[in-house]
């Protein structure tokens, strides 16, 4: 009850606002020259600016409520694509939907609170993320969760990886979906640096050939004569 009364409230406050602002001469002339009302008014409320026809007249009260009213109107965003991937930042504190396989590597989840003048690390938002430590023998740690495509859609995958002790030889992270390859980046040896460690992008698209739950596997191994090395990863996302 108490949700439906705060929605009826924003939603009268909404066609008040609405109609003062239709009822103001000024704002209707704005809308006149609407291409170039939304800069014009960005200026003008950050500074006095001198004001074209057809409101020139107005006044700078006038004009400042007419433009607060043509801000308001197109400040907005829209909402971007809903992410697939749960618990894609880890943020939970544990590694669930997740499923983790891996040989003789682990997979954890690390909070900025355990980083160390000799091992330090960071979550790249939030605080915290998946720490993969891989030890060279060419088998893949991988985290796969089930995520529910649209036949013919498009979607854009997305992860963030960085390396915490840095390997000998390349290692690589490679994103799956339904058996097919949507993006492998090569992780050269010496990549990584900072105090704590910088994250990089990975990220490439798939076209679902079908309606229904897929496997998206995230895997990460190195090379034989690597010996190894540990990695951060962090939001993941397919949108």
């Amino acid at each position: 009850m108490l949700a439906l009364h705060v929605a009826l409230l924003l939603s009268a406050l909404t066609m008040a606002i609405a109609q003062r602002c239709n009822a103001d001469n000024c704002y209707r002339g704005l809308l006149r020259i609407q291409s170039t009302a939304t800069n014009l008014c960005r200026d003008y409320l950050d500074h006095v600016t001198e004001a074209p026809s057809p409101i020139a007249t107005c006044g700078p009260n006038r004009l400042s409520s007419a433009c607060s009213c043509i801000v308001t109107a197109t400040a907005a965003p829209s909402p971007g694509p809903t992410n697939l991937v749960i618990n894609g930042g880890f943020e939970t504190g544990d590694l669930s939907p997740w499923t983790v396989v891996t040989s003789s590597g682990y997979v954890d989840v690390t909070d900025n609170s355990e980083s160390t003048e000799y091992f330090p690390f960071r979550a790249r938002t939030g605080t915290k993320f998946a720490q993969i430590g891989n030890p060279g023998d060419e088998t893949p740690d991988s985290l796969s969760q089930s995520v529910s495509l649209v036949a013919g859609t498009t979607y854009t995958f997305t992860a963030y990886y960085s390396v915490l002790d840095l390997p000998l030889d390349s290692c690589h992270i490679r994103a799956v979906i339904a058996g097919t390859t949507v993006v492998e980046d090569l992780i050269y040896a010496g990549s990584g640096g900072g105090n704590p460690p910088g994250y990089y992008r990975s990220a490439g698209t798939y076209t679902s050939p079908a309606t229904g739950p897929s496997d998206l596997s995230v895997e990460l191994w190195c090379d034989m004569y690597s010996l190894g090395g540990v990695f951060g990863l962090d939001d993941v996302s397919l949108a």
